[in-house]
């Protein structure tokens, strides 16, 4: 079973919506490898319209600056996080997001 094949068993029907990507800090990534339906419906994109892409399609210019930077140093550290940025939906609409990211450090 690969690791996105785990992932989806565990989180795949979980109300939170749940991203996984890769390690890639540098621009244009990290680049999204899976999502979960929560994710779908919160954001309007289909699963299919996001992974390969950054999770920085999602910001806007609402998205605080300050924030992403605290969050960029997190992972740079490989530390748990927590933040809230102001994304936006397929539509365009903004919505508060809340995001915990769990660096997944291999050796």
């Amino acid at each position: 079973m690969s690791l996105i094949q785990l992932v989806s068993a565990l989180v795949g029907d979980t109300e939170l919506a749940v991203v996984v990507t890769d390690g890639e800090l540098a621009a244009p990534g990290p680049n999204i490898l899976y999502v979960n339906a929560a994710f779908e419906r919160m954001t309007g994109y289909a699963s299919h319209e996001v992974v390969g892409k950054s999770p920085r399609m999602l910001q806007g210019s609402a998205t605080s600056v300050a924030a992403k930077k605290r969050l960029a140093r997190a992972l740079r550290l490989g530390v748990t996080h927590r933040t809230t940025l102001m994304n936006y939906r397929k539509s365009g609409e903004a919505y508060r997001c809340e995001i915990e990211v769990f660096p997944l450090l291999t050796p």
